[in-house]
């Protein structure tokens, strides 16, 4: 299953690092990009920063992320750009 971690920070980014070594780096209000639930689980930093309201974690569903308009990166789709003509 996919979670997505959303910063709840009101001023300046925060760095998360995920159970891979990985880390994520979220501005305030960010979503992350989807991320398998085995990143998070288990990880001692990811529960405090829980616990402390700074962050989020969110599962995702399949369903929830096409609804949402967002690709497999995480960001919104955009429309592609039209070149103008000559």
């Amino acid at each position: 299953m996919a979670v997505q971690i959303r910063s709840l920070r009101v001023a300046g980014p925060i760095t998360i690092p995920l159970s891979s070594g990985r880390h994520v780096r979220l501005s305030p209000s960010q979503r992350s990009a989807e991320l398998p639930d085995v990143e998070v689980a288990g990880n001692e930093l990811v529960d405090r920063l829980g616990r402390l309201g700074v962050i989020e974690v969110v599962e995702v569903t399949a369903a929830a992320a096409e609804a949402a308009g967002e690709g497999e990166t995480g960001e919104p789709e955009r429309p592609a750009r039209r070149r103008a003509a000559k």
